[in-house]
């Protein structure tokens, strides 16, 4: 598992800034209706049996049904709108709570269904549908899905025709701050990203042909220019097929936060996006992973995913089936090359004395 060394902070940042926000109020519960069974006279009881049995039959009939099913769709991958999509793109959708059955389809533009096989995943808040062939090339799918009472749709355009740009050495930076950023998951992300040294994601091509190699790694601003973090060895993901260029995908992959000699895992960690036409920018990327809560947690003496439901948020299964992870979804428009960076994949941070 490769270590991505973030920042120093990122051991205290998240309950630090979880616990400064929280919100000063008491939990929603509310606790169920009782019918009234208590001893009356013949007339009485007959009167308050029915007006109580009717009153509260149907007011718990109908709080029941609700509470059995009231999670929502949250977010679609890919974004509703989403251009340059690859053609061999899974598709997923998020909900808000847990559910335990939902319905998803893909259809193309003329209504036709996309025959593939869908999965909701084992802790109930996403379905995924994947294809069973590659989609066409500059078409638009619209995906539907259904879960509890809710119904949602979204579109998204696939890419077009392959990129012939060299993109060899290319360092792509998805910018944590940009206003192109949004955070589907954690929903503190953005106060995360403030209390971290580095705020920015760089992926740069080692090489592309019929496959892609790619590399990650932290970055930051120092004296006014963007740079690789030196205190970070970089993420170097496996080849990947390029069936579908100009999208592309990195991952998934292990990987880990180094922070303050904790190793915080992260699981199945994901790049992906587009290459525009002549290999400017990358739209669309999307990171995705699960971050293991358990070492900070150790480390600090609290449970971080006591802390999460102030946010809406909630932990997840870890790959191990501990409900400890903290599911990252955090996408960028836009994610501009940067000219003059080329990322070092064998950086050795002992080497640096400041990182020691």
């Amino acid at each position: 598992m490769r270590n991505l060394l973030l920042s120093p902070a990122f051991s205290v940042a998240l309950p630090i800034s979880l616990l400064a926000l929280a919100p000063g109020c008491s939990n929603g519960i509310k606790a169920s209706d009782t019918s009234d069974t208590s001893g009356m006279a013949d007339a009485d009881t007959d009167a308050d049996s029915d007006a109580d049995s009717d009153a509260d039959s149907d007011a718990d009939t109908d709080t029941d049904t609700d509470a059995d099913c009231t999670a929502t769709v949250t977010a679609f991958s890919p974004a509703d709108g989403a251009e340059g999509v690859g053609i061999d793109a899974s598709i997923s959708a998020s909900f808000s709570e847990a559910a335990t059955s939902a319905d998803i389809s893909l259809t193309d533009s003329s209504g036709g269904n996309v025959p593939g096989s869908s999965a909701l995943a084992g802790d109930g808040l996403s379905i995924g549908f994947i294809p069973d062939d590659l989609l066409d090339r500059s078409a638009t799918y619209t995906v539907d899905v259904s879960v509890c009472s809710d119904n949602a749709s979204s579109s998204f355009t696939t890419a077009g025709q392959a990129s012939t740009v060299d993109l060899t050495n290319r360092t792509y930076d998805i910018d944590l701050k940009g206003t192109d950023i949004t955070w589907v998951s954690p929903a503190a992300g953005p106060t995360l990203v403030d209390q971290l040294d580095t705020d920015h994601l760089l992926i740069m091509v080692e090489s592309a042909t019929t496959t892609i190699d790619t590399v990650a790694a932290a970055g930051l601003i120092h004296a006014g220019t963007l740079i690789q973090y030196p205190c970070a060895e970089a993420i170097d993901f496996p080849a990947n097929s390029f069936a579908s260029n100009p999208a592309f995908t990195a991952g998934p992959m292990d990987a880990g936060l180094t922070s303050g000699g904790t190793v915080v895992p992260v699981y199945e960690l994901t790049f992906q996006g587009t290459f525009n036409t002549d290999g400017t920018a990358v739209s669309n990327s999307e990171v995705t992973g699960l971050i293991d809560s358990r070492p900070v947690s150790d480390s600090l003496g609290m449970d971080i995913c006591d802390l999460l439901p102030m946010y809406g948020d909630s932990c997840v299964a870890c790959p191990d089936g501990a409900v400890a992870c903290i599911a990252l979804d955090v996408r960028d428009g836009s994610s501009p090359w940067e000219s003059t960076l080329v990322l070092d994949p064998a950086i050795d941070p002992s080497a640096d004395p400041h990182c020691n």
